[in-house]
């Protein structure tokens, strides 16, 4: 989470204000409050001072194939036309590299398809991928003239699908198109047959039944089936691969396919529920975990203070959280932060905060969790006319910014509900034991 730069995140509030504090116990549901004249005040932003974020995403260029080439028999319409060869080839995008990815990019690139994306190149979420137009050229030559095209045929591919966090199994749409036909090529024959590895086999490898025949700009559809079983407590790393067979009626080379591979890999676990449940994901996609402060409330702010204050800036895009799967140490965690593991007791608020409870950031569940709560910042965190103030919590030493942790004085309703939406975002977004990810607090 980040706040737009350029603000000042902590603004100068009046604390001459002193009154009643009011809440509610429904999560997020923290109602404008007024002061008392506690600590002093050390940060303050509303939710329009968040910065967007928009989807991560991912696009990788293919580059061109070599060219495979084979004979084209004698008495072949083509062979009897002049030409001796037929070639075939991924012909890729123009300046591409396979390398070439972008992870952040405009709300307008991240709601963006395939359509809008460099022809040739893949693009991927975390839980999607497509491919653009890949373009596959054949070509009829003859040898003892190869710069004399004979004739051309230029074929699109384009495909896409959707992962399942609760499931093995996806489907990949897949459609072939007949762009460019120019010489002896009139028509040519398709077919497209995928495959997978690791713990995965395409169920149904083919788009469709035997080869289908196209004219220019006429098209052959259909869905490939993935199913990925890695054993149980298992993950499993995914390339799928794909060979196009094309071949031009009556002038069938010896070698007519043309193959490539998914430039970036699907993982499939089996780590959840007791390790019954599989998912799938795109891991080159880090994985965020959305927390609204109109759902979480202080416990979002909380957050959102800790991740744009303290020194290491915890859960933002340059300094992610690691997911800590491991039950007993998180319960360890959370006893050194918020409770007796601390040397420094952690002390309720109730007047100020009903139903008060200590909120740890960075969580017990991620590995920069677990500091002693002596070093943590105290805070409080009060909704105030539309603005979210942060008050030094009396009973602790004043806050430095260098501290490794906080710990927010939160409606327990509120501190339950994140924590529970941190297990549930763990499962939805597979992220596996060490895995990062980021914290996005939003309006």
């Amino acid at each position: 989470m980040q706040v737009r730069r350029g603000r000042t995140f902590a603004a100068l509030i009046s604390l001459a204000t002193a009154a009643t504090i009011t809440l509610t116990n429904a999560p997020g549901a923290q109602a404008d409050v007024q002061a008392p004249t506690h600590g002093k005040l050390i940060g303050s932003f509303t939710p329009q001072d968040l910065a967007s974020h928009p989807v991560p995403h991912l696009t990788s260029l293919m580059k061109a194939s070599a060219e495979r080439c084979a004979p084209l028999p004698a008495g072949s319409t083509a062979r009897n036309a002049g030409a001796t060869t037929a070639c075939i080839q991924v012909s890729g995008s123009s300046g591409s590299s396979p390398a070439q990815s972008s992870r952040l990019g405009t709300a307008q690139e991240a709601a963006a398809t395939c359509s809008v994306t460099s022809p040739g190149s893949y693009y991927y979420h975390r839980h999607d991928y497509c491919l653009n137009s890949l373009k596959v050229t054949y070509t009829e030559f003859n040898e003892q003239n190869p710069a004399e095209i004979l004739g051309t045929g230029v074929l699109t591919v384009s495909s896409s699908a959707a992962l399942s966090a609760s499931s093995g199994q996806w489907q990949e749409s897949q459609t072939v198109t007949l762009a460019e036909a120019t010489g002896l090529v009139k028509e040519l024959s398709v077919g497209l047959t995928a495959s997978c590895n690791g713990s995965c086999t395409a169920t149904v490898p083919t788009a469709w039944a035997g080869s289908r025949l196209l004219t220019l700009g006429q098209s052959a559809s259909g869905s490939v089936t993935y199913l990925a079983t890695p054993g149980a407590g298992l993950q499993s790393n995914i390339t799928t691969s794909y060979d196009l067979n094309v071949t031009q009626p009556g002038a069938v080379p010896i070698v007519k396919d043309v193959t490539w591979s998914n430039p970036r890999q699907v993982r499939c676990d089996t780590t959840f529920a007791n390790n019954t449940s599989t998912g799938c994901i795109i891991p080159s996609i880090r994985a965020q975990l959305i927390l609204p402060l109109s759902t979480y409330g202080a416990a979002a702010a909380t957050y959102a203070w800790a991740e744009n204050n303290l020194i290491d800036h915890w859960g933002a895009d340059d300094s992610p959280l690691q997911r800590l799967a491991n039950e007993n140490t998180q319960t360890a965690n959370r006893t050194n932060t918020c409770g007796t593991g601390a040397s420094r007791s952690f002390t309720p608020l109730p007047a100020t905060v009903p139903d008060d409870s200590c909120d740890e950031y960075p969580f017990a569940g991620s590995y920069q969790g677990g500091s002693n709560g002596a070093l943590c910042a105290d805070i409080i965190p009060l909704l105030q006319n539309g603005v979210w103030n942060f008050y030094q919590d009396p009973n602790a030493p004043a806050v430095t910014f260098n501290e490794p942790c906080v710990r927010g004085h939160v409606p327990s309703t509120q501190n339950s509900a994140a924590g529970g939406k941190l297990g549930s975002n763990n499962q939805t977004e597979r992220v596996l034991d060490l895995e990062k990810f980021d914290v996005v607090v939003t309006a």
